[in-house]
């Protein structure tokens, strides 16, 4: 059963809901607190450059007057990379002032990052000529499941067909098993994956970055 939903573009008055949506559902569906302490950096982080810069690639679903769910996008990602870079630094940076330094969750985050360099992980990227586009996809978990991921991937999908860009690609967990799941019945493949290490409770675990990609001719 498919929901009512109107799938459209972002509006200013959306920036809270979409800023809010980011931080519970940052760690695969769960809330970015598991592992950052600063809500505020982490919405900069996430969706920060996509509200400020580029919302005309920003697609949300709204139910019942309520956004439930949204779309990222960027056409060119050469064009956004040192953008999205410079709005991460300035958010981290201001994290750190408000105190995110002296919590261990900021120290474990940043050993986490370390062990993924060091075993040849980091930020995984396709060739952006080939795949040039890409988005993310958030739901609030009463809206996942029951049809807004695909038509707001369909709606990023047609933008990026009109504009003639090549292709996509997205980013998402090894250990996201229903993420990937779903890309690839919208017809993404699987491109690479690379190492990533997580904090875990006290410790630490290993999954992966996975990149998908699709192509306009496919």
């Amino acid at each position: 059963m498919e929901y009512a939903a109107e799938i459209r573009c972002y509006r200013a008055t959306d920036r809270q809901a979409v800023r809010e949506i980011s931080c519970n559902t940052a760690d695969i569906g769960e809330p970015v607190d598991r592992f950052f302490p600063d809500r505020e950096a982490a919405a900069d982080v996430i969706v920060g450059y996509y509200t400020d810069r580029e919302p005309g690639s920003l697609w949300v679903a709204e139910c019942d007057g309520r956004v439930v769910g949204y779309l990222t996008g960027c056409l060119d990602s050469k064009r956004c990379r040192n953008a999205t870079r410079k709005t991460a630094v300035k958010a981290v940076a201001a994290a750190m002032g408000r105190g995110a330094l002296w919590r261990l969750r900021t120290w474990r985050l940043l050993a986490a990052m370390i062990a993924t360099v060091l075993l040849g992980g980091g930020s995984p990227e396709p060739d952006l000529d080939r795949f040039p586009a890409h988005f993310h996809i958030n739901l609030r978990r009463e809206a996942r499941g029951i049809g807004f991921g695909r038509r707001l991937v369909e709606r990023f999908r047609s933008q990026a067909d009109a504009a003639r860009v090549a292709g996509i690609h997205v980013v998402t967990r090894g250990d996201n098993a229903a993420g990937r799941r779903f890309f690839e019945a919208m017809g993404f493949r699987l491109l690479h994956e690379r190492p990533l290490i997580l904090p875990a409770g006290r410790w630490f675990r290993r999954t992966s970055t996975a990149v998908y990609g699709w192509r306009r001719e496919q």
